[in-house]
């Protein structure tokens, strides 16, 4: 069955589908689309996702999904041999727990800082609110050490390599990046985040 992944091409959102796509060896058709024209705003792809943004998954079989994480579980499930979703009721549990927590608190943070520094300026409109970015920065603060602390005593998020890991790096790679946000404190971030850039997928797909 085709896969199509309607996307934005610096989306971290986006990124982190593309990513476990890649691992899982799940071919996917990327349509990227263009920010400047607003073609996230066309009926057309509103009709796909009444939300406007991106990624949106959608099949041959006219089904579609949209939420990154619910897409990246999706996927998961195509490949159920690689075990990116556990099938211990706990496990899934734990999951979900770490997953939910992820997008309620550092990623809406992070969210938050992308809108005032790249997306508003890239509009025309003042970005940078000081108010914003502060809270926006607080909340990191709030929330970051979690992790951290949690990665001090295990390899990945869960009790094995799952999709919370491909929901979690690409926001944090950006963090580093465009965002400029400070890691240098979260020493079990960072070296999972260079386990997971190391893996051999996602070197095949920066090289793309």
């Amino acid at each position: 069955m085709a896969t199509k992944l309607y996307e934005g091409s610096i989306s971290p959102n986006s990124r982190k589908v593309r990513l476990l796509a890649a691992e899982l060896d799940i071919p996917i058709d990327c349509v990227t689309l263009n920010f400047a024209k607003r073609e996230f705003r066309s009926p057309e792809y509103l009709a796909r996702n009444p939300n406007g943004k991106v990624p949106t998954l959608e099949e041959d079989d006219g089904f579609v999904l949209w939420e990154s994480g619910a897409i990246l579980k999706y996927l998961a499930s195509k490949r159920p041999d690689r075990e990116m979703v556990p099938t211990d009721p706990r496990e899934q549990a734990m999951l979900d727990q770490w997953l939910l927590w992820w997008t309620a608190h550092p990623e809406a943070a992070l969210y938050r800082l992308i809108m005032e520094r790249l997306v508003k300026p890239f509009r025309g409109v003042r970005g940078n609110d000081p108010t914003i970015v502060a809270d926006a920065e607080e909340d990191l603060a709030r929330f970051l050490p979690i992790l951290d602390q949690h990665l001090q005593v295990h390899e990945y998020i869960v009790k094995r390599l799952s999709v919370v890991d491909y929901a979690v790096a690409p926001w944090l790679e950006a963090a580093q990046g465009p965002l400029h946000v400070d890691l240098r404190g979260y020493g079990a971030i960072a070296a999972w985040l260079s386990r997971m850039q190391a893996r051999p997928r996602w070197i095949s797909l920066e090289a793309r």
